[in-house]
């Protein structure tokens, strides 16, 4: 989907969430690895601002997407919490796909200290964008530092694995001398 046919489709979303999701090129399909940087601007759960990934510059990105049902969301989100604070050079950010109060309920049972953002009413093309094109849930994503998708994962994610993804993803980030 172009850029132009995926702002088109947002017409019909509520004018309180703001989304903006294309790849930075326009012309690398979405969720390919190593394809062109990925841009997205998301509000946060709390409505208070919006978060693009260029506010976090050459940093490895982690965005989790997930849901208030979803019951291997619901087990790996203390990891997620607790792995967002010991990778302090990796930015953590989570999206919420069920409306905005049931996602903050559920953040704070949770005390989940990284960003949650808001997904649009109808998530399927930012996760498309993402590389999931099937929708489910939970689907993790890792930025390298040039916000290149470099490591996906459709289902829970343990430490081990993301111990992995931010290690490649560093690392690709730093050697990777195309773009």
């Amino acid at each position: 989907m172009t850029t132009a046919a995926w702002h088109r489709s947002l017409k019909g979303a509520r004018s309180t969430v703001l989304a903006v999701l294309a790849l930075a090129s326009g012309s690398a399909p979405g969720g390919v690895l190593g394809a062109d940087s990925l841009e997205f601007q998301l509000p946060t759960l709390s409505g208070s601002a919006f978060v693009k990934v260029a506010d976090f510059p050459n940093r490895v990105v982690l965005i989790n997407v997930w849901g208030t049902e979803c019951p291997p969301c619901v087990r790996e989100t203390p990891l997620l919490d607790a792995q967002a604070q010991l990778y302090g050079n990796v930015q953590f950010l989570g999206i919420a796909t069920d409306d905005r109060i049931a996602s903050l309920r559920f953040t704070a049972r949770f005390h989940v200290r990284y960003p949650q953002l808001q997904a649009p009413s109808n998530p399927s093309g930012l996760l498309r964008r993402l590389g999931d094109p099937h929708g489910a849930l939970p689907f993790t994503v890792v930025l390298d530092r040039r916000h290149r998708i470099c490591a996906q994962r459709l289902g829970e994610v343990d430490a081990r694995w993301i111990a992995t993804a931010v290690h490649e993803c560093t690392v690709e980030g730093l050697t990777d001398s195309s773009g």
